[in-house]
């Protein structure tokens, strides 16, 4: 099991979730100080690596040392906050390569490692579908994911290949962008979502469990948002 983007937030409960499962789980992120902490919680039944998977080098590095991949999990992805009259090629692309070209390369590193019953599963995000203004090429890549999702539960079947879309959930990211006073700001948001309270990391990693082991499930896209998109 590789859970990519797993040093912190929904990663990180994802991978305390199928640890405790008995799962053998390969841990991967970008900040060495954040997968060091990772490593030191999850223990020694994780292995960590410290890499960006939109580098396909690195990955194929990574995966040689691992004995065996049957599910790899992507949490990867990057929002740029730009106006359009002000964003550049530089910022879509960062955003595409954060997300897509991840899961473009954890698709071709992964898959002919592994057995007919593996699977993989990509983050998504609501923007693909309820756009901020002034986030245009996160919203892109988002919507982008969902449709690669598609296209290699075909390309690639009878592997299964699904996408999760988080709505709002309390990670460390969430709260820096809540502005100063985050607890007051996530009260009035969890006041406005059907089911009354903001998501919590270990709810998206049970959704994350089942995709992994429902085998009659691929190329989906499943929302777990509260209902914030009803509202």
């Amino acid at each position: 099991m590789v859970i990519i983007g797993g040093t912190s937030g929904m990663g990180f409960a994802t991978a305390q979730l199928l640890l405790s499962n008995g799962a053998s789980v390969a841990v991967v992120g970008r900040d060495r100080a954040k997968a060091e902490q990772a490593g030191e919680a999850l223990g020694a039944a994780a292995t960590i690596g410290v890499l960006d998977a939109a580098d396909e080098t690195a990955l194929r590095r990574f995966s040689d040392q691992l004995p065996a991949v049957d599910h790899v999990v992507s949490f990867a992805g990057l929002q740029p906050a730009v106006a359009i009259g002000q964003s550049t090629h530089d910022d879509f692309m960062a955003a595409f390569d954060a997300r897509v070209w991840a899961a473009r390369n954890s698709c071709a590193v992964f898959e002919p490692r592994m057995p007919s019953d593996g699977s993989f599963t990509f983050c998504s995000g609501v923007s693909a579908v309820r756009p901020r203004a002034g986030r245009s090429p996160g919203a892109v890549a988002t919507a982008a994911v969902e449709s690669f999702c598609r296209a290699m539960a075909v390309e690639l079947a009878p592997i299964r290949v699904n996408a999760i879309c988080p709505g709002a959930v309390e990670t460390e990211v969430l709260r820096r962008a809540m502005g100063a006073d985050p607890d007051a700001a996530l009260a009035r948001l969890a006041a406005s979502m059907p089911v009354g309270h903001v998501g919590q990391p270990a709810e998206i990693a049970h959704a994350v469990q089942f995709l992994i082991t429902n085998t009659f499930t691929t190329g989906i896209t499943l929302r777990v948002d509260g209902g914030a998109l009803l509202t």
